[in-house]
């Protein structure tokens, strides 16, 4: 069995007319990579949020998923 973290990556993009786009990227820590950050990107302005785990990792990105259509 591997001891190394699962290499995880993941970025969802929106281009939709007048929203002015948003991107959000999951992505292992650089100095720990069994840390994920979230980074927001949305109007030329970045929100970077870390996580100790993947799993808070992936709630956090479907709350900034779902949070776009608001």
């Amino acid at each position: 069995m591997a001891i190394r973290p699962l290499s995880f990556g993941i970025r969802f993009k929106d281009n939709r007319t007048g929203s002015g786009g948003r991107t959000i990227r999951v992505n292992a820590h650089e100095s720990d990579p069994k840390r994920y950050v979230l980074e927001v990107l949305k109007d030329g302005r970045s929100k970077r949020r870390e996580h100790a785990s993947l799993s808070w990792a992936l709630r956090d990105f479907a709350s900034a998923w779902r949070n776009r259509l608001n």
